[in-house]
């Protein structure tokens, strides 16, 4: 069975709950890449990061969007990545995630949370500057986005939900504001209802 290694930090934990709520034929392990054990870890991913998944024939699959995909396959539930007419809008979501919104609100999630925990150096007041007001400006666009949608894709959860919505449990941690937002909070609300989602630490 393929074992998913995960931490506690935005991707992997953005993962851990895609294969919990799909209830991945998987099986899971606590990982900490950068730790004592990094040189044993490198044969899994050469970039020394978490989540990876280590399939049965001894290969490995890293980069969350490209696992999530992996799971739903696994799982048999290629609606929640789903393929055909709603890929081109799927795509478009991951990317600009990864390309705009996601880039934001690390930024945050580093300066108020990975600085202290880890004792890394802290972004400059400029650089902070830029990420607060690139997250509002994205914010806006999707609040606007899901102001006509249920979900990111119309009526049915999909990864698109969880994938722009990874940040949203770290909110309180990281003093994320989003009054001003309503169609971004209702979204963490929905995504909260999700046992997976909520916790996917649980009995782990």
């Amino acid at each position: 069975m393929p074992i998913l290694y995960y931490s506690s930090n935005l991707n992997p934990r953005l993962c851990l709950a895609t294969a919990r709520h799909l209830n991945a034929p998987v099986r899971y392990q606590a990982a900490e890449p950068l730790g004592p054990k990094a040189a044993e870890f490198a044969h899994l991913n050469p970039n020394l990061r978490v989540p990876v998944l280590a399939r049965d024939d001894g290969s490995t699959l890293w980069e969350t969007d490209a696992i999530a995909c992996e799971l739903a396959r696994l799982s048999g539930q290629p609606g929640f990545f789903p393929d055909g007419a709603q890929l081109p809008e799927m795509l478009r979501w991951l990317s600009w995630t990864a390309m705009h919104w996601g880039l934001a609100g690390s930024g945050l999630y580093y300066q108020r949370l990975l600085v202290s925990r880890y004792g890394l150096p802290p972004l400059g007041e400029r650089e902070m500057t830029h990420h607060l007001s690139e997250f509002k400006r994205l914010a806006d666009i999707l609040d606007a986005h899901l102001s006509g949608h249920h979900w990111m894709l119309g009526e049915a959860l999909t990864y698109a939900d969880f994938r722009v919505g990874a940040l949203l449990p770290f909110a309180e941690a990281i003093d994320l504001d989003l009054s001003g937002h309503p169609q971004i909070a209702r979204l963490a609300a929905q995504l909260n209802e999700l046992p997976a989602w909520r916790d996917p630490f649980a009995g782990l």
